[in-house]
């Protein structure tokens, strides 16, 4: 109990200090105060743009999205390096999981707000208005962190086994003294859903917040879709799906001047797709090799140097050099993990492609790729669906629009594993010989992120994942 109240000591001070300087756009910065009990306390935590700055890249690293030469993989050893040849052991022992961490700190604000609102003191600020959209935003932050660990550190949702299959802790208190263990997949998605639910009835939300960073209901409507869509339940999925479109379909033609490329998180402000803004900075893979991230070839394929999702995002090839991900700094890469438009479009897509409805799946694909293709290119497509190839057309789209989002990619791995004419084998190539180096069999256990010894010493009742 004293490790634990160290813990949640240093987490509170920590957050407070990182954040306390934080504004974005026109919101007002987190305070320093380090016992938030006001519902003025509670509104400077949610305006904090850490809450929208993400570590997720490693999720990324684990999929069939990028890849990575011979010189990397015989460089020093490193948490990128094993994950990525799917090693036995991810972890060193005293190393740090960012993702894991970072993504606790921010549930522990969530449920220090939602713990003490209801004592709020009575005053001007403690409004009906107010205190029910604290109370929205903190559920829906929440439920978006849930979502990512139980897909990454969970295996993917399965009605037969949910019940049994063991995600990670679940914890809805800030003054839970207890070290819990993991919680089943079902509940922790029982949860979410719960959370989320909560969160769209508030009549005082609106559709989107006053900026990206402030979840409104279109955002909890999008999680909702993409939660059923990983249950498999396509009925639910469809209908939230649609909860978003009906106020909100914009997107962003990337042959238009509009287009800006992400280096910050306010780039994506003016953004018409942005349901709610996240990001992930990743400097360690840059500060390990000097370089970018390359993408794999089977990306690269899928997507097509045509594709301005490519040539818009990496380097171009050349003869002595291979393409790489921009870099938006001298040292960093900067990744959109944000809920959005497109992700919507793509589970009503399937939606539909899984229910035999082809015309109306097809239309969402072609209104996207309208979007994401030169003129010339998509003048040129010449392209026929059918009930035989349109579920394979969308799912190659969410592949083209979610790359290094954060982990979408590892989850759809997962989640298709489980359906047989899926099922996917990954393998790694030596970049000189073309060789197989590793293979991950579909629904292998080395698709689930391991618990790294650090958080295991901190919480000896988590359960390691097995490799």
């Amino acid at each position: 109990m004293c490790k634990r109240s160290i813990f949640f000591v240093l987490v509170i001070c920590s957050f407070w200090s990182l954040s306390a300087c934080k504004k974005f756009l026109t919101v007002a910065p987190a305070s320093t105060n380090v016992n938030p009990v006001a519902i003025k306390d509670f509104q400077e935590m949610l305006n904090s743009d850490s809450l929208s700055s993400c570590h997720y890249f490693l999720f990324d690293v684990v999929s069939d999205d990028l890849t990575m030469t011979d010189a990397q993989l015989a460089a020093v050893s490193n948490y990128y390096q094993r994950s990525y040849m799917w090693q036995s052991q991810i972890w060193n022992p005293s190393d740090a999981d960012v993702a894991y961490n970072s993504s606790y700190t921010r549930i522990l604000q969530m449920n220090i707000i939602l713990d003490r609102v209801n004592a709020a003191p009575i005053n001007a600020d403690n409004t009906a208005q107010n205190k029910s959209l604290v109370i929205s935003q903190a559920l829906i932050n929440r439920a978006w962190y849930y979502l990512q660990l139980v897909n990454a550190y969970g295996p993917a949702y399965d009605r037969n086994t949910a019940t049994t299959d063991l995600a990670v802790p679940l914890v809805i208190t800030a003054n839970n003294s207890a070290l819990p263990s993991r919680a089943t997949v079902a509940q922790v998605y029982n949860q979410i859903v719960t959370d989320l639910k909560a969160a769209i009835n508030n009549p005082n939300l609106t559709s989107k917040g006053v900026d990206i960073i402030h979840p409104g209901k279109a955002s909890g409507y999008a999680l909702l879709a993409r939660a059923y869509l990983y249950q498999g339940d396509y009925t639910n999925a469809s209908a939230y799906a649609d909860s978003v479109l009906a106020t909100q379909s914009t997107l962003l033609s990337y042959s238009s001047t509009a287009y800006v490329k992400l280096t910050q998180l306010p780039d994506l402000a003016s953004n018409p797709e942005i349901l709610l803004g996240r990001i992930t900075t990743d400097q360690a893979f840059y500060s390990f090799y000097t370089t970018s991230v390359m993408p794999s070839s089977t990306l690269t394929s899928t997507l097509t140097t045509s594709d301005l999702r490519f040539s818009k995002v990496f380097t171009s090839a050349s003869r002595f050099s291979p393409p790489t991900y921009n870099i938006s700094s001298g040292n960093s890469m900067v990744f959109d993990n944000s809920v959005g438009v497109p992700e919507v479009m793509l589970i009503k897509a399937e939606c539909l492609a899984r229910a035999g409805n082809v015309a109306d799946a097809g239309t969402l694909i072609t209104r996207l790729r309208k979007a994401r293709l030169s003129d010339y290119a998509f003048s040129i497509e010449n392209r026929t669906y059918t009930p035989a190839n349109i579920l394979g057309y969308v799912l190659d789209e969410r592949r083209r629009e979610l790359f290094y989002h954060g982990g979408l990619r590892l989850f759809d791995l997962k989640r298709l594993n489980k359906e047989a004419a899926l099922q996917k084998d990954i393998t790694r190539l030596s970049s000189l010989t073309g060789n197989v180096i590793a293979t991950l069999p579909a629904g292998s256990p080395r698709y689930l992120v391991p618990f790294s010894p650090t958080v295991i010493a901190a919480n000896p009742n988590i359960v390691q994942n097995p490799r």
